[in-house]
């Protein structure tokens, strides 16, 4: 008959060359040794990370219910249906997440050897070159790092019941030391013959190897693939992308290229929590972010840990022993887990990148991690950028006009030759962009309106009333400085946009341009008419505002309430915060 090993090396052999993932390698060999052997195997993988949520056994529904409540599996299989004897059972071998350890696995990674349990299970450790030991240049025997271990139990011994008291999967420790191996194992195996055991460890030796081989071909794309990821993202900060569609492409960048199930980039500066950028994976059926706006509070403890230097990133998951608000959002929005990369904005502490998933719990590998904070670093630098666009953009549009005058006449107000309502338009778009919106200094916006003007055309025509408006749009626009444009919203109303200007400044503003519509009377083919104006401000308030709509929205309540007072003066709404 043919040897064990032997059924099992073309299934190994063709792993590799077709370089299947290292779960698939494990879910393949796991349904043959179960198969070769007719026993139940558990296979614990992702021990040579040292990190305890990157454990994951691989084995049947049917096995992990019996292991269920002493491993308290953090995805439990589906419970065991009541067989009528002609229904077969599931045999697919799947990923579990168990929360607690067993001692002998803590013990297997102090001094990796073969040996059978109490309870009649046989345990194999494997290393990281797929033998049990091997000899250095001088012929001492040296232990490799263990790997994995196979677990393997019969049926014809007695189920385990828990016998071994579980141990904390944070207590994992990454020791090495020396063992035996099948072969010259001194402590007799029950159940299992000598046959048995040596093309066992020849099996275990050859899954070693071949997971090493695909570990770290699967290392070595990766590390292309991010340095790939860092390339492109730099050649997006040199384009001539808005700042919007930079962040969404780095986000989307990021998400892709880490595999996560969302990408999101957050302003955790104000509260309500403003997302910049949102990216879902397209082959995942995720629930909507209803709310781009988050409380504040789910992520106090996240900022005041960044702001106070206490970690360089976040690793979070929906069970965590330790109670955190985040979860709550966790919870809310249905994912698992998530990786928090701090963003400092010229060392101000600006908010994060966000990865998460919702499938299972994640957790990154060191060079991940790395280019994850290279990643958030040019992030930062986009954003640092966004402050400067729109000033940018402004001269940009000037220079445009300056030299087209199909331009100018698509921008411009015929009869007051003023900034038009669709110019105003193409401005607040600008200002809500997400990334500018959050970058942005804050800007006040002023909107004026002729006191009366009705009577004006009432009592002197149409005519007159033009008059006026060109007047008021030139006293307007003479107070101004150099650059800030002033826009006819719609008949007798104007708006202006004053950028990287507080609220009291915009006022002083808005009493200048007053001062200017009472200095002298307004001369037109009617004769001197005494004009006057009332205007209304708002500043930019995030707590509040979620495009620069909202506050010209503002501005004109403001208006309203200078009416409402009597005319001819200034009003000013103060900031929610």
């Amino acid at each position: 008959m043919k040897p064990s090993w032997k059924h099992f090396y073309p299934q190994i052999k063709t792993a590799v060359l077709n370089l299947d993932s290292l779960d698939s390698l494990l879910q393949q060999a796991v349904e043959k040794i179960i198969a070769l052997y007719q026993a139940e195997c558990l296979l614990w993988s992702g021990l040579e990370l040292g990190v305890a949520d990157a454990l994951r056994v691989f084995t049947t529904p049917a096995t992990a219910n019996r292991y269920a409540a002493s491993l308290g599996f953090a995805y439990p299989p589906p419970p065991l249906p009541h067989w009528g004897g002609t229904e077969p059972h599931d045999t697919a071998v799947r990923q579990f997440r168990p929360r607690s350890l067993p001692h002998w696995l803590l013990d297997q990674q102090n001094l990796p050897q073969l040996l059978q349990l109490e309870t009649g299970e046989l345990i194999i450790p494997i290393t990281n070159r797929g033998s049990l030991f091997e000899s250095d240049a001088a012929g001492c025997t040296t232990a490799n790092s263990l790997q994995f271990v196979v677990q393997l139990f019969r049926s014809t011994a007695p189920l385990p019941h828990s016998t071994d008291a579980p141990i904390e999967t944070s207590s994992i420790a990454g020791s090495t030391a020396s063992m035996t191996t099948a072969t010259n194992c001194t402590v007799p195996i029950q159940g299992w013959s000598l046959t048995e055991l040596e093309s066992l460890e020849i099996i275990c030796s050859q899954l070693g190897l071949a997971y090493s081989a695909l570990y770290w071909r699967q290392r070595l794309e990766q590390s292309r693939q991010q340095a790939a990821l860092v390339g492109r993202i730099s050649h997006l900060l040199n384009s001539t992308l808005n700042p919007d569609e930079i962040v969404g492409r780095i986000v989307a960048e990021l998400g892709l290229g880490l595999h996560c199930d969302r990408s999101i980039l957050v302003d955790l500066r104000h509260d309500p929590v403003n997302t910049l950028a949102v990216w879902d994976h397209p082959g995942q059926e995720l629930p909507p972010l209803d709310q781009r706006q988050i409380r504040q509070a789910y992520w106090q403890n996240v900022i005041e840990m960044f702001m106070q230097g206490g970690a360089s990133y976040l690793q979070m998951g929906l069970n965590e022993p330790a109670a955190d608000p985040l979860q709550i959002w966790l919870h809310d929005i249905g994912a698992q887990s998530v990786l928090v990369v701090p963003l400092f904005i010229q060392e101000q502490f600006f908010g994060g990148v966000a990865l998460l998933a919702y499938q299972h719990q994640r957790t990154y590998l060191i060079d991940e991690l790395q280019t994850i904070r290279q990643v958030a670093d040019q992030a930062a630098i986009a954003l640092t950028n966004a402050q400067h666009y729109q000033r940018l953009w402004r001269r940009q549009e000037a220079l445009r006009m300056q030299n087209n005058s199909l331009q100018r006449a698509i921008l411009r107000d015929e009869l007051t030759q003023l900034m038009n309502r669709r110019s105003l338009e193409r401005e607040l778009e600008q200002l809500s962009m997400a990334a500018i919106w959050s970058m942005h200094p804050p800007f006040c916006i002023i909107v004026c309106d002729i006191d009366y003007f009705k009577h004006v055309n009432d009592a002197h025509g149409h005519l007159t009333g033009d008059e006026v408006l060109q007047e008021v749009a030139q006293r307007l626009q003479g107070q101004l400085r150099r650059g800030t444009p002033a826009y006819r919203y719609g008949g007798e109303e104007f708006v202006i946009i004053l950028t990287d200007t507080p609220l009291d400044q915009a006022v002083e503003v808005s009493e200048r341009l007053r001062r200017a519509m009472r200095s002298a009377p307004f001369v037109t083919k009617a004769g001197a008419l005494e004009v006057s104006a009332s205007f209304g401000i708002a500043q930019q308030d995030p707590s509040c505002d979620h495009s620069a709509w909202d506050v010209l929205q503002r501005a004109d309540k403001a208006l309203y309430e200078a009416k409402r007072q009597g005319r001819d003066r200034v009003y000013a709404l103060e900031t929610q915060g």
